[in-house]
C-alpha cells in the first residue's frame, strides 16, 4: 500500500475529524448503500410502468442489469483480493460508519454508484452536462465519506469506479449490439 494512499486516508479520517462530520457522514453513507440504490432503481422501474414512460423504463432496466453485473464483479474481486478494511489494518483509523463485514477492495458503494451513474450518462439525451457535474459532485462526496468512515482506501474507490464504468459499458454498449431495445431511441 502506497504512503500517498495511507497519508490521504489518515488526513481525511483523522485530520478532518470533527463532531459535525461524525454525525453527517454515517447518514450519507447509509443513504448511498447498495440496497438503497437498488430500491431507487426498482422505484424508477415501477414509476415508469405506472406513468408509461418507456425511456425511463429502459434506463431503469439497464441500471438493474448493470447493477447485478457490477455486484458479481465486485464480489468476485473481494474474493480474489481479500483486503482488510483500513480501520482493521491501520492503527488510529476511526470507524465512523456501519461496517458490513466484507473486504475493502473494491468499494461496493462507489462501484454501484458509478455503475448507475454511468448507465444514466450513457443513455442521457438531455441535460448531459448538468448530469456530469452532479455525478462528479456526488462521487467526490462519496469518496470522502467512505474514507472519512474508515472503510476504504483510495485504491478501493478507484477499483470500484473502474468496475462500475466497465459494468455500465458492457451492459449498454456490448449488450446493445445483441438486444436492439437497448439502443432504440424511444
Amino acid at each position: 500500500m502506497s504512503n500517498i494512499q495511507i497519508d490521504l486516508l489518515y488526513f481525511i479520517n483523522n485530520g478532518l475529524q470533527n463532531p459535525i462530520l461524525d454525525k453527517i457522514v454515517p447518514i450519507i453513507y447509509s443513504l448511498t448503500d447498495v440496497r438503497v440504490i437498488l430500491g431507487l432503481i426498482i422505484l424508477a422501474l415501477i414509476a415508469s410502468w405506472i406513468l408509461k414512460n418507456d425511456k425511463v423504463k429502459k434506463i431503469a432496466l439497464l441500471c438493474l442489469l448493470a447493477y447485478g453485473f457490477s455486484i458479481i464483479l465486485i464480489m468476485i474481486s473481494k474474493t480474489f483480493y481479500p483486503s482488510p478494511r483500513p480501520f482493521i489494518a491501520l492503527e488510529g483509523i476511526r470507524l465512523t460508519v456501519h461496517d458490513n463485514g466484507f473486504y475493502s477492495f473494491p468499494s461496493g458503494h462507489f462501484g454501484i454508484s458509478t455503475t448507475v451513474i454511468s448507465v444514466i450518462l450513457l443513455k442521457a439525451d438531455k441535460y448531459k452536462n448538468q448530469l456530469i457535474v452532479l455525478a462528479i459532485i456526488y462521487l467526490l462526496m462519496l469518496a470522502f465519506v467512505v474514507m472519512y468512515g474508515g472503510v476504504h482506501y483510495p485504491i478501493d474507490i478507484i477499483g470500484g469506479g473502474v468496475i462500475g464504468v466497465i459494468s455500465a459499458v458492457i451492459i449498454v454498449r456490448v449488450l446493445g449490439k445483441y438486444l436492439p431495445w437497448i439502443n432504440d431511441s424511444s
